[in-house]
C-alpha cells in the first residue's frame, strides 16, 4: 500500500506489524521526563499482546513510569539498559533483575547504539507533532517538549521505528528532526504526556544559604582562575545550586560587560533570559528542562542551534561539543578523597539516579567542578570512599563546597591561579565533614549485582549491589 495514509495505525497494531516478539529490544527517549506517557502506553500494549522478556532500552525513566515495576514482576520486561530514577530505581535496588541494569552516559549510549553494541529491534519515538509519513518534531503541537535529540540515532539504527504523536500535521511536517525515510509507522494517541512536568526535581534558584554559598564559591573560583572571560563556553545544569551558579555568573558577565560565546546542555528559563539579554551569544541545546524553554524554542531562533547527542558527546566521534567547554559545574551524591564522584546511588546504596551527561562533560571540559556540601543532615558527602564510582577522579579538577574548595593535585596550574581563596586538601574537607557527622556507616548491601556502571570507553567502572532492608 502506498500513499500518505499508509503508515498511520494504532500503537498496538504498529508493534505487531514491526514483528514484536519475546526477548526483543524496545527503545524510548526521555525528553518528556516526568511528564511522559508514551513508555507506559507502549508497555501496556506489549503486555496485551502477550509479549514477554523484552529488553527496555530507554534513555531514562522517572517516577511517572512506576508501572514499569508491574511489567518487571509479570515478566513483560526481562532486562533494562538505560537510566532509572526514583521509584523504579529504588525497587530494582531491592529486587535485582536476572540481568543487571546497564547504566551509560548520554554519549556512551549514542555510541553503543551506533556501533551495534546496543541493538534496537523497535524504536518507539514520542513526537509532539508528526505528519502521516513520519516526519516529526518535538517543538510544535499541543504537547511540545523540545528537540528529539536522544532518539535520532535510534531512528537510524533500529530495525523498525514507530513515531507516537498526539498532533498530526499536514504533510510535510514543518519541522523535521526525524525524517520519514527512517519511520515505519505513525501511531496517533490521545496524549503523549504533560510538558509541564518536564521539570524534574527542583528547577528554581535555591534560597538555601548553604547552597547559595556553594554557588558563590563556584563563581569566585572561576573568576580567580581566569575562566570568566569574553567568549567563554559553559554548562552548569538545572538543579537549584546550578541555577544559582548560572545567575551569579550572569551577574558577573553583566558587571564586566562581557559575553559568553555559548552555553551547552538542558535549557532553563534563566539561560533563555540571559540569551535574550545578550549575555550568551548562542544556546547550543539538546533538551529543555522547563516549559518556559520549550515555549521559547518553538520560535526557533536561528542562533540557537539544536545539538544531537552524537555531536554533544559521542566518545567515538572525531570531536565532541563537550571538548569546547571551558568549564562545567556538576553535582553528585558523594565525592571521595580520590576525587571520584558518585551520581547513581545514595550512601545507603539505593540506585536513584542516572548518569546523564555527567561523565561526558567531566571528561571533556577544560575545568570540571563538582559542587556539593561537605555533609547533608547526618551524612558526610565528602568521604574516604564513595559508595559507587560514576565519574573517576582523574577527570575531576575542583570540588567546591560550602566551607571552601579542594583542587585535584594534578592541576597545579589552577592552584597557582587561586592563591588567596579558601583552598583545602580534599582530606581536610573530609575531616571537617566527619567532625559534624562521624564516620559513615557502610551501606547494607548483599552480593547480588543490581546494575553495572559503564565508563565512556564502554568498560564497567563499578557495580551496584542489592540493598538489604
Amino acid at each position: 500500500m502506498k500513499g500518505r495514509e499508509a503508515k498511520i495505525t494504532e500503537l498496538k497494531n504498529a508493534l505487531k506489524k514491526c514483528g514484536i516478539k519475546d526477548g526483543c529490544t524496545i527503545s524510548f527517549h526521555h525528553q518528556l521526563r516526568n511528564g511522559d506517557n508514551v513508555i507506559n502506553l507502549t508497555l501496556e500494549a506489549v503486555r496485551e499482546l502477550g509479549i514477554k522478556n523484552i529488553r527496555l532500552a530507554q534513555t531514562a525513566i522517572f517516577d511517572v513510569h512506576k508501572p514499569v515495576i508491574e511489567y518487571i514482576e509479570d515478566g513483560t520486561i526481562g532486562s533494562i539498559e538505560g537510566s532509572i530514577n526514583g521509584i523504579v530505581g529504588d525497587y530494582v535496588s531491592k529486587n535485582p533483575m536476572e540481568k543487571p541494569v546497564i547504566l551509560r552516559s548520554h554519549g556512551r549510549r549514542w555510541g553503543d547504539v551506533r556501533n551495534g553494541t546496543l541493538h534496537i529491534d523497535i524504536a518507539v519515538i514520542a513526537a509532539s507533532a508528526a505528519d502521516e509519513m513520519g516526519n516529526c518534531t518535538g517543538i510544535i503541537g499541543k504537547n511540545p517538549f523540545g528537540p528529539i535529540a536522544y532518539s535520532q540515532m535510534d531512528a537510524m539504527m533500529a530495525d523498525r521505528v514507530i513515531v507516537v504523536t498526539d498532533t498530526l500535521e499536514e504533510y510535510p511536517c514543518p519541522y523535521q528532526e526525524i525524517t520519514e525515510n527512517y519511520v515505519d509507522y505513525v501511531a496517533v494517541v490521545d496524549n503523549i504526556g504533560d510538558p509541564s512536568r518536564i521539570a524534574w526535581g527542583t528547577t528554581k534558584i535555591t534560597t538555601d544559604p548553604v547552597k547559595q554559598k556553594i554557588a558563590h564559591n563556584c563563581v569566585d573560583f572561576m573568576e580567580a582562575a581566569g575562566i570568566v572571560r569574553d567568549g567563554m563556553g559553559f554548562q552548569f545544569g538545572a538543579g537549584g545550586t546550578s541555577l544559582a551558579v548560572t545567575k551569579y555568573l550572569g551577574d558577573l558577565l553583566r558587571e564586566r560587560n562581557i559575553k559568553a560565546s555559548f552555553a551547552i546542555g538542558g535549557v532553563t528559563k534563566i539561560l533563555v533570559d540571559m540569551f535574550k539579554e545578550g549575555l550568551i551569544k548562542k544556546l547550543f541545546y539538546g533538551q529543555c528542562f522547563d516549559d518556559h524553554a520549550v515555549k521559547f524554542f518553538a520560535e526557533r531562533p536561528l542562533n540557537t542551534p539544536v545539538m544531537n547527542v552524537g555531536n554533544y558527546a559521542d566518545p567515538e566521534g572525531k570531536s565532541r561539543a563537550v571538548e569546547s567547554l571551558d568549564v562545567v559545574v556538576l553535582g553528585g551524591t558523594e565525592v571521595d578523597t580520590n576525587f571520584n564522584v558518585n551520581v547513581n546511588t545514595h550512601s545507603d546504596g539505593r540506585l536513584l539516579h542516572g548518569i546523564g551527561g555527567h561523565q561526558d562533560t567531566a571528561a571533556g571540559a577544560k575545568v570540571t567542578m563538582i559542587a556539593l556540601p561537605i555533609y547533608r543532615k547526618t551524612n558526610p558527602i565528602v568521604r574516604e570512599k564513595v559508595t559507587t564510582i560514576t565519574t573517576p577522579g582523574d577527570v575531576v579538577d575542583v570540588v567546591v563546597t560550602d566551607v571552601g574548595i579542594a583542587i585535584n593535585p594534578r592541576r597545579k596550574d589552577l592552584m597557582e591561579k587561586v592563591r588567596g581563596m579558601d583552598v583545602f586538601s580534599i582530606e581536610e574537607l573530609k575531616e571537617m565533614a566527619y567532625a559534624h557527622t562521624g564516620e559513615p556507616l557502610p551501606p547494607s548491601t548483599g552480593k547480588e549485582v543490581v546494575a553495572e556502571v559503564k565508563w565512556i570507553d564502554g568498560n564497567v567502572i563499578d557495580k551496584v549491589y542489592r540493598v538489604v532492608e
